[in-house]
């Protein structure tokens, strides 16, 4: 019993000296006993395990259930100028070119311009060596004076009298042989096959119920005429020839010496009425053919058909003396219209064909050969202005307006594009035919307009947008009405003002 007093002192000792001992070099102490090791280890694990916990939360966890909040996106409405527009290509071109060469081959032996000179209408550009076209057509004037001189239309005159009296003649002999009832209505015959054939040509495959009613007309009186020959015919027969063509003869059944002569009727053979009808035909074609000719001299119109040796060779004079004329003046280039010289491609005493060698154009009037996307073709329309800046004036911006719209599609690349033709504004600028440039047709435009971004627009139905405004920190929704847009900015002609914040889009996230 008196030894626990002794122990639990002992006890009571060892405790106040631990308590002695520094805290530095307590824990090192405490490892050391197997007893109280984990007196420390546990606290130390729990705190790191609050630790990683909140750790993980933090830089894991939340990262993978929630997404980070963006600013709100704005704008500023302000006012601006808004252009509808299409967008092309054009080539610069004078208002008229046209490429002058020679009508005949030969030697350059006159020019009289250089390129970028002003020439006026009707100048002398160039001429060949023309000797032998100033001889022939002198040559080819003087046959044809002859041909109508005084003395060859008085021949020609002459000449057309004989063959009336030749045709008076040839006509009296057919109206012996056939009888004049005969011939006048042959006559009549034939005037009315040409008229019947004349209907039916004017008529052609579907006639008319007027143009019908002339045929029927035609081909009536034609069978009229055509019974009138054949009564005339029958006529000509029993009573005619008798009349005319009965002569005496002897009677070949008499036995007598008394030689009885008996009346017969001999009518002319078909060899005779042939040969007189022949020659009736050639007077009257004799007849036509010295009148045409005599028309011809004194400057009458004559059918296309006619003819004759006298007329052809007339014709021939007047050919030959206009195939003369052109050649002398396919040797001379006069300028068709005032302009300036674009280009000449050929020098003096060279050996030139017709192909054309001296552009001239005018530049009074400037116009672009223009050409749009197909998917633009509705804006390409005569009457539209165009805002044009060449290539190399990339600084300036000229004006014109579209004259002219091709009625179909040019294919002649891999694009399908519509072609046309904008005519410029006066200009002083030193512009080069075939300079390149963008071409702006305008559709439609407006300056100082209130705009937004198409981006703050909201269609809510069909026509009718709202916009998102920022007021004091809130968004509210307006109703706005839209003029011109695009592709950027929209016109706002009523709802909004100048200086007013609207939203271009809400980028946002939500708790998970």
């Amino acid at each position: 019993m008196a030894s626990k007093p002794i122990s639990s002192q002992a006890s009571s000792n060892n405790i106040k000296k631990e308590a002695e001992i520094p805290s530095s070099k307590r824990l090192p102490l405490l490892l050391k006993d197997p007893r109280k090791r984990w007196w420390v280890i546990v606290p130390v694990i729990l705190i790191l395990a609050v630790i990683g916990v909140g750790a993980y939360y933090k830089l894991v966890y939340l990262p993978a259930h929630q997404t980070a909040i963006a600013p709100l996106q704005t704008t500023i409405v302000h006012k601006g100028d808004l252009t509808v527009s299409a967008k092309g290509t054009g080539i610069l071109q004078p208002a008229n070119e046209v490429q002058l060469g020679f009508g005949i081959s030969g030697r350059l032996v006159t020019l009289n311009v250089k390129a970028g000179d002003q020439v006026t209408k009707g100048q002398l550009l160039a001429q060949l060596d023309n000797t032998d076209q100033l001889v022939k057509y002198a040559q080819a004037q003087r046959t044809l004076a002859n041909l109508t001189s005084p003395a060859a239309i008085a021949q020609a005159q002459n000449d057309v009298a004989t063959a009336k009296t030749t045709l008076s003649n040839a006509t009296d002999a057919l109206k012996y042989v056939i009888s004049p009832a005969v011939f006048e209505s042959e006559q009549k015959v034939l005037a009315d096959q040409q008229a019947l054939a004349d209907a039916q040509t004017a008529a052609g495959a579907s006639p008319t119920t007027d143009q019908q009613a002339i045929i029927d007309a035609a081909q009536a009186k034609l069978k009229s005429d055509q019974d009138k020959v054949t009564g005339n015919q029958i006529w000509y027969q029993k009573y005619y020839l008798p009349l005319y063509f009965t002569i005496k003869a002897a009677d070949p059944t008499s036995t007598s010496n008394s030689h009885r002569a008996v009346k017969i009727v001999e009518g002319p053979s078909a060899l005779e009425i042939e040969t007189s009808q022949s020659a009736y035909d050639v007077a009257k074609t004799a007849v036509q053919q010295n009148q045409w000719y005599l028309d011809a001299l004194n400057g009458q119109d004559v059918p296309v058909n006619a003819g004759g040796t006298k007329l052809q060779a007339y014709q021939t004079a007047k050919y030959n003396v206009q195939t003369a004329k052109a050649n002398l003046d396919g040797s001379q280039i006069y300028a068709p219209m005032s302009g300036t010289i674009i280009s000449i491609s050929a020098k003096l005493n060279d050996n030139v064909n017709k192909s054309p060698f001296i552009v001239l154009g005018d530049l009074t009037d400037l116009y672009l050969k223009t050409y749009v996307s197909e998917k633009d073709y509705q804006m390409f329309q005569v009457g539209s202005e165009a805002d044009i800046i060449f290539d190399a004036l990339p600084d300036q911006t000229f004006l014109g307006k579209v004259v002219q719209v091709n009625p179909i599609l040019d294919k002649s690349t891999n694009t399908a594009v519509v072609g046309g033709l904008v005519q410029m504004d006066p200009t002083k600028a030193n512009l080069l035919m075939g300079m390149s440039a963008s071409v702006d047709i305008i559709v439609a435009r407006t300056q100082n307009a209130v705009l937004v971004p198409l981006a703050a627009l909201h269609e809510y139905t069909p026509g009718k947008y709202a916009v998102f405004v920022m007021r004091n920190g809130k968004l509210s929704v307006d109703f706005v009405e839209v003029g011109l847009k695009d592709q950027i900015n929209a016109e706002i002609t009523s709802g909004l003002k100048t200086g007013d914040i609207v939203s271009t889009g809400l980028v946002g996230t939500k708790q998970q």
